[in-house]
This record gives structure tokens, C-alpha cells and sequence, in this order.
């Protein structure tokens, strides 16, 4: 059962809590840029916000209302599910319902921990996800959030001492969703640090992306697997699962929480658009 839905200066005042339900007066297509602003450090303090309750955004609505936080991100039909918002490459269509209204059959996209946009450089990743309901399956379909945030927090100090130098590598060309990518789509590989400061709050998260090369250390050895150290911490922050309601509009801060989608809708009608930004903060 989802909480009742916060005004905003309630959930400033609230201790973090991912996905918070957050109620605005109006329609986000109707925010002035100080909201926007109080938004971004909102959403920095709780890393993921739920705005409830909104009418159906229209694709280009969602577009709009995502180019006022950063730099619209647009990634190539290999990069985007091979299943786009005809016109507007910004917008991915994340689920199994094809722009036809066709289904596409055994869909298994994003089902592993993960965070958006670490296949890009260091720097250019601050991607925050705007993923607004559109249909939600009778079954399954939630989404799965790791405070990565809390996890650095909790980890033993032996471990945050291991990981102080540690370094990753992301290929794109080994993300499961990307197999069907053009290599003129993919990007070049990225190394990001594990230990990952956030450029608002200064505070350091674990940034662990899917990758085959593991965690290594300053000397490009081979630590520890991404695996392991998700494992050491995920028990003790616990996990929070977005169940969809009609009018959610789920906004993820990809540098300081992981995700997932938890599957389970089988061929059953799903779809959330999801457009993304890339923020410069001031």
C-alpha cells in the first residue's frame, strides 16, 4: 500500500525516503523555475521523488517539462529499447507496448540492478529518469530502488577503506539491453569511480554499474565483483518497490540509488514513458 501523497513542504521537512509521494498544487507543465530548482534539491535529498496524482502527460509534455532541469538526453534507437516515441527520440517507451499498440512478447528489459546513463564519461553522467505511467499490468511490473546512498553508509569500515581508490569500467557493448545496438551507436567506454560524490550534496555513494570487468583497484586489479558488494549492503538498507498507480510520475537521481525493474507482468500490457536530463548543477 502506497503512503497518501505530501504536500512539497512537508517532504522537506520529511527524513530521506525514497520514492516519496509528493502532491503539487498544479500540473507540472505549469511549474515556475524556482519550483523546478526546489524539485532538483528535493530530489536530491530523498533520490527518488514520486509526483502523484497527475493528469496523463503526453509524450512531448514530459519532453518540455524534462528540458528544464538539464540537457535532454536523446540516445539511438539500440540505446533506447529499439522502442521510442515516433518523433521524439527523447522519449523511450519502457515496457512491451509498441507504438502500434502491439505487444512485444517475453519482454525481460532492465531486470538487474543497475543505474541509468553510467555508459556515458564521468561527468556527464548526472542523468535524473522522469518515468511517467501511461498503462500498468494487472500483475508485476514494479520497480525496484537500492539506496546506494545508504549502502556507502553502511558499509564496514574495512570495505570503504577497499573501495576508497576503486574504479569500474562500463562497455557498452556488454549491457544485455544493448546487444541488438549498431557498434556506431555505442558509446566509448566509461571508468567511474565506485566511491561517487554528488555534485549537490557532496555526499558519497556507491556508483556500481553491470559490468563484466568487476571492481579494481587503482592498479587496474581485480578487486571484487559488482555482485558481492551490492549483496553487502542491499540485507541491511533494504529495498523499496515503486508499485505504478495511475498519475505517478517517478523521478530517479541515478547518481545516488540503483534500479531495476522487478519483471512479473509477463505478456500482460505495460508502459511508462521515460525521458531523461542531464544536469549541470550551478
Amino acid at each position: 500500500m502506497n503512503q497518501e501523497p505530501v504536500s512539497h513542504q512537508e517532504a522537506r521537512q520529511r527524513d530521506r525516503q525514497l520514492g516519496i509521494r509528493v502532491q503539487l498544487d498544479r500540473s507540472v507543465s505549469d511549474l515556475a523555475d524556482d519550483d523546478i530548482g526546489s524539485l532538483l534539491d528535493l530530489l536530491a535529498h530523498h533520490g527518488v521523488l514520486c509526483i502523484a496524482k497527475q493528469s496523463p502527460i503526453a509524450p512531448r509534455q514530459l519532453h518540455d517539462f524534462c528540458r528544464r532541469w538539464g540537457e535532454v538526453v536523446e540516445l539511438p534507437s539500440g540505446l533506447a529499447l529499439a522502442n521510442q516515441e515516433p518523433g521524439l527520440p527523447s522519449i523511450t517507451r519502457v515496457g512491451n507496448i509498441r507504438p502500434d499498440g502491439s505487444i512485444i512478447p517475453g519482454v525481460r528489459f532492465a531486470e538487474y540492478w543497475h543505474h541509468d546513463g553510467d555508459f556515458w564519461q564521468p561527468g556527464q553522467n548526472f542523468i535524473v529518469n522522469f518515468l511517467s505511467a501511461v498503462q500498468i499490468a494487472p500483475v508485476g511490473g514494479r520497480t525496484g530502488i537500492l539506496d546506494s546512498r545508504l549502502g556507502y553508509e553502511m558499509l564496514s569500515d574495512s570495505l570503504r577503506a577497499e573501495l576508497a581508490d576503486a574504479h569500474i569500467w562500463v562497455r557498452a557493448s556488454e549491457i544485455s539491453d544493448f546487444k541488438k545496438a549498431a557498434p556506431h551507436e555505442l558509446p566509448p567506454d566509461a571508468r567511474h569511480p565506485v566511491c561517487l560524490p554528488h555534485p549537490i550534496t557532496q555526499q558519497i555513494a556507491l556508483y556500481l554499474p553491470d559490468s563484466a570487468t568487476g571492481i579494481q583497484n587503482k592498479d587496474d586489479q581485480f578487486l571484487t565483483t559488482v555482485e558481492s558488494v551490492i549483496e553487502s549492503f542491499q540485507e541491511k538498507v533494504g529495498l523499496y518497490e515503486h508499485v505504478w498507480e495511475d498519475g505517478d510520475l517517478l523521478i530517479v537521481d541515478n547518481l545516488q540509488v540503483m534500479h531495476r525493474s522487478m519483471g512479473g507482468y509477463g505478456n500482460h500490457p505495460r508502459l511508462l514513458y521515460r525521458c531523461q536530463a542531464r544536469v549541470v548543477p550551478a
